[in-house]
């Protein structure tokens, strides 16, 4: 992991302790294309604590290579009547998918840009941002690793064994009511995407959503988003 950073992100006069003051080995979490390491900067590049996604080596020629594989088994089979759907079709779509997965600079600009919607109104007004979405450090971004804000917190998944540590029945009032926070606070932010601006976080899945040590929610993962037309948004508001 460090190697893929030190490879994409260092100046040919740096070393990873000029860009690093802390680093952790031991990733915060895991996944098919990427892992996510806690670090601390120096203080050249602003002396904060990040989270840093580090794309695995040769990750996506390995899985476009198993999906190449998946989509011509599906097309053999494409016309079974025994098959509930048409395989094929699936697979041609998740292809187009996976392909922006890789690409951790347009995950930066997806991530900027929603913050950006959240935080002003469509007639330009400021508003309050309902949730914490990390922030992407300039200059420390590439296709295969991006550097941000790290957020303190546990994922939606983990939320209710986070309680139980701190005393708090999951059944009481005070849990219910964090509940009613949550479902509003999402409410309001996917609301405003898909229906003002039409472009979206598309994989809001429970570990995508951060419990933050403050009580605020939290929302990280921009690789997939989605972007659709003003008609399907008034489609959509009927």
């Amino acid at each position: 992991a460090r190697a893929v950073v030190e490879a994409e992100l260092l100046n040919a006069d740096e070393t990873f302790e000029d860009v690093f003051a802390e680093f952790d080995p031991n990733p915060l979490g895991a996944a098919s294309i990427a892992q996510v390491h806690r670090a601390i900067l120096t203080e050249k590049y602003g002396g904060r604590e990040v989270a840093i996604k580090i794309q695995r080596p040769s990750i996506e020629s390995k899985l476009l290579v198993d999906v190449a594989n998946l989509k011509a088994i599906a097309k053999t089979f494409r016309n079974n009547p025994n098959l509930p759907l048409d395989y094929y079709t699936v697979m041609v779509e998740l292809e187009k998918q996976l392909a922006d997965e890789f690409d951790f600079v347009a995950e930066a600009v997806a991530m900027d840009r929603i913050y950006q919607s959240l935080i002003r109104a469509p007639d330009g007004t400021a508003r309050e941002l309902p949730l914490v979405i990390p922030r992407p450090v300039p200059g420390l971004i590439s296709k295969r690793v991006l550097v941000m804000d790290y957020l303190k917190g546990v994922p939606l998944t983990r939320a209710r064994e986070e309680m139980i540590k701190k005393g708090i029945d999951p059944e009481s009032p005070e849990a219910k009511l964090f509940g009613r926070t949550l479902l509003t606070t999402l409410t309001a932010v996917f609301g405003r995407n898909i229906l003002e601006t039409g472009f979206f976080h598309a994989d809001p899945h429970p570990g995508n959503i951060f419990v933050l040590d403050d009580g605020q929610i939290g929302l990280i993962d921009f690789g997939q988003v989605k972007q659709i037309s003003g008609r399907n948004r008034e489609t959509l508001c009927k």
